[in-house]
């Protein structure tokens, strides 16, 4: 199996030393949290640093808001790693606790969704942690182990199977195809269907694959509670959980009041393009002649998230739309000026929109980004 060097491992080690902080890295289930702090446990001797928060001693021992035991059970080892950390009920205020009675401690807490950890952590831990955010296997991180041929050969087969590591160092695509739709059952969701709000299971999925077949597109909250026989609010409740945990993520429209651009709707897209093909059972090909625009469109947004996030960079994200039609597929704004892109599988130019973008915001002329320049976008 091909182990890729992540980009963020240098960010936490500048960190991870640094006296009464906590590092907390999070990212959805499956992406290589787990390998990616053992081999930080392993560059720095401490293999045996690593805890399982699902195994009852561990869990005792957080829960036992005594620095000493917890001492007595997590000390002797330079790195310390909680995996899976959100399972512990208070572990921001253990993690405090231990920083604050052992500041030289170096800690790792891992956790596959926001609303448990980032909850549990704010405010116990407020100024005293780092965040860092683990997606799927980035074209950056590939083009580390590959040449730039290998990674534009390969990118046919990335668009409609994603960037999952195990799935990357699938034998063949029928393994991949297998992976993926075990992940896109049960396990992927699992942190959301734990969440007590969550009842109905087919509700989720049915949300989830009306969302899939709709990436690319504007999505309407009203919509998708229509194609499922649910109410809005309930839609807006799933999707929020989805979010937090990492399955899905939203694109707002860019607005500044003016009559004729859209504000109701937003988009969605998945943070993996193989869960897409698992959800919609089309694992067809490029060359089968599919409409690849929305996967494509799904593959810029999700690569260019990742771009930012291993680059610790806070950019606005938005898209732009007219009430009479037309569109800038994506946005950035940072430093006060505003970039805009259109997503197009094959090479062209950009459409009749971007003119009324360009009057409206005197921003830059529109990028256009296809298969034979992406890389630049995404690295």
């Amino acid at each position: 199996m091909q182990n890729y060097q992540r980009i963020i491992e240098p960010e936490i080690k500048k960190r991870l030393f640094e006296t009464g902080k906590v590092i907390v890295l999070y990212g959805p289930r499956q992406v290589g949290k787990t390998t990616l702090a053992k081999k930080i446990l392993c560059d720095y001797g401490s293999e045996a640093g690593y805890f399982d928060c699902d195994i009852l001693t561990v869990r005792e021992a957080l829960m036992s808001s005594n620095p000493e035991t917890m001492h007595d059970v997590f000390a002797g080892h330079k790195v310390i790693v909680f995996d899976e950390a959100q399972k512990i009920e208070n572990i921001g205020v253990a993690l405090k606790l231990l920083i604050d009675t052992y500041p030289d401690m170096a800690i790792i807490a891992t956790g596959s969704s926001s609303f448990d950890l980032a909850n549990r952590v704010a405010e116990p831990l407020t100024g005293r942690h780092y965040e860092f955010f683990l997606s799927q296997i980035a074209s950056e991180e590939m083009l580390k182990s590959n040449t730039k041929l290998e990674v534009l050969n390969d990118l046919p087969t990335r668009l409609i199977y994603g960037n999952y590591p195990e799935v990357i160092n699938a034998k063949n695509n029928s393994e991949a195809r297998e992976k993926l739709e075990l992940l896109a059952t049960s396990y992927l969701y699992k942190d959301v269907l734990q969440f007590n709000t969550i009842r109905n299971s087919e509700v989720l999925m049915n949300i989830l694959k009306a969302l899939a077949h709709q990436v690319g597109s504007e999505v309407s909250y009203n919509e998708i509670a229509n194609l499922v026989s649910i109410d809005r609010k309930t839609v807006m409740s799933y999707m929020s959980l989805l979010e937090q945990a990492f399955i899905i993520f939203r694109l707002l429209p860019l607005t500044a009041n003016k009559r004729n651009e859209i504000k109701k709707l937003r988009k969605v897209y998945f943070y993996d393009n193989g869960i897409v093909s698992a959800l919609t059972r089309n694992f067809s090909s490029v060359e089968s002649g599919r409409d690849m625009g929305g996967l494509w469109e799904n593959y810029m947004m999700s690569e260019r998230l990742k771009y930012q996030r291993n680059h610790l960079l806070r950019y606005g994200n938005y898209y732009w739309r007219r009430n009479r039609g037309g569109e800038v597929d994506y946005i950035e704004e940072y430093d006060g000026e505003l970039y805009p892109y259109e997503f197009k599988f094959k090479k062209g130019s950009a459409s009749s929109a971007t003119a009324d973008f360009y009057r409206s915001y005197k921003a830059p002329r529109i990028e256009v980004i296809h298969k034979e320049n992406f890389l630049k976008f995404v690295l």
